[in-house]
């Protein structure tokens, strides 16, 4: 929120409220950007980004986070739990996209339309694993962490703002507001077949 934030444990301390399901280990927690050349982080609303207060940091997470946590050089100490699983892991585009609706052109925004975007770029992924006789992506965080992330465009430009601070801010590599940036979709599905030993050749449109 924009106005300041505080603890919900009775004693109403003021502390960064992480978000549910997004913070959740188990899910792929995608951010919003806008613009392009450069691409920044959304500030017509919050990207979304922080640190869980009730699930421990995945291994996966482990080295990539830590080193973040420790470029903040005690920024914001205390408002957060530095252990907690972060988020988010991705972004996509999430201010004025255009869908259809109802059979009308319109324009939609927050991460409600990143997050469909980044799943559609899975399933354009998986499309092309199936159609070469491999096996889907799956979970794909600890893949993402450890290798795919070097798929990804590093949004760098903006920050989390909320609860009257200048929220956690972008970075080089990941940070708690863009994550690990966009998919850049050629990169990304050739990370995904030759991490089953294989090279896509491409197909259709793409």
């Amino acid at each position: 929120s924009d106005g300041e934030c505080y603890s919900n444990d009775g004693k109403n301390t003021p502390e960064f409220l992480p978000a549910f399901p997004t913070s959740c280990p188990w899910v792929t927690s995608v951010g919003g950007t806008k613009n392009f050349n450069p691409e920044v982080a959304v500030t017509r609303f919050a990207s979304g980004g922080g640190f869980s207060n009730y699930f421990p940091q995945p291994a996966y997470q482990a080295l990539t986070v830590n080193a973040y946590v420790a470029s903040l050089n005690g920024l914001h100490d205390g408002l957060y739990n530095k252990s907690g699983r972060a988020y988010p892991d991705v972004v996509a585009q999430g201010n004025y996209d255009v869908v259809v609706w109802a059979q009308k052109i319109v324009r939609v925004g927050g991460t409600s339309a990143s997050s469909p975007t980044f799943a559609g770029v899975i399933a354009l992924v998986n499309d092309a694993l199936l159609a070469a006789g491999k096996k889907p992506l799956g979970f794909i965080n600890p893949w993402l962490y450890s290798k795919a992330y070097k798929t990804f465009t590093d949004v760098t430009i903006g920050s989390s703002f909320g609860c009257n601070t200048t929220g956690f801010p972008a970075a080089t590599g990941w940070d708690a507001v863009t994550g690990f940036g966009t998919p850049n979709f050629p990169k990304l599905v050739q990370a995904a077949f030759q991490n089953q030993g294989g090279n896509w050749h491409g197909h259709g449109g793409w």
